[in-house]
């Protein structure tokens, strides 16, 4: 078809969401690898009505793959708060109720209810957790299962204007927020990151996916 990167090194993106795209296509150039988001299919997302991040990964690969005969790439992640007894978990992405309009715009409305149910709390501790799954083909017996976490904690005031989701709300060691790191910095310190450095030694050894010289 004209392209140069072979077709066993495309993988489909189990998701639309561009800024999960961009931090995944930079993680797994080293291999060659050409990521294709669902939405380039016309592929609807999947149903998640899973209480935990590996099944509703493995669920969205799945339905990734066998609509698109692509091996398919899932990312579930979300930020599990202590004090809410780890809410929102697998429901950060519709944390607040579903807003009409852009990403953005849902995004700032789940931030302002993580302020809001935040308030008063002195225990802010908050994790990010990703978990990544690969598969070869929709039934694939043996999927690829990687998981990757970040600790921090809920700032007070949204900071930075990088990232996405709750990046600016979660605060670091040093006192930046994930916003306020530069997009490289994310990628090698993120949950997502962190996952994608774990897989990248499986697609190699147990994939057989190389970067050609």
């Amino acid at each position: 078809m004209g392209s140069s990167t072979p077709v066993e090194r495309r993988i489909v993106l189990a998701s639309g969401n561009p800024g999960k795209l961009a931090e995944l296509s930079a993680l797994l150039a080293p291999l060659g690898c050409h990521v294709q988001a669902q939405s380039e299919f016309h592929l609807a997302d999947a149903e998640e009505p899973h209480p935990t991040f590996v099944e509703n990964a493995l669920a969205k690969a799945r339905h990734a793959s066998f609509h698109t005969g692509l091996p398919a790439l899932a990312d579930d992640s979300g930020l599990c708060v202590e004090a809410l007894g780890g809410l929102p978990g697998v429901r950060s992405a519709r944390f607040a109720p579903q807003t009409e309009g852009p990403r953005a715009v849902q995004d700032a409305a789940n931030n302002q209810l993580l302020l809001q149910r935040m308030e008063g709390q002195t225990q802010r501790l908050a994790r990010f957790v990703s978990v990544v799954v690969a598969l070869r083909h929709a039934a694939d017996p043996e999927p690829l299962i990687v998981r990757g976490e970040l600790i921090g904690h809920i700032g007070h005031v949204a900071q930075g204007q990088g990232g996405f989701g709750y990046d600016p709300l979660f605060v670091l060691a040093d006192g930046r927020t994930l916003a306020q790191c530069d997009a490289a910095e994310k990628n090698r310190i993120s949950h997502r990151g962190q996952a994608l450095q774990a897989l990248l030694p499986l697609l190699r050894t147990q994939w057989g996916w190389v970067a050609s010289s």
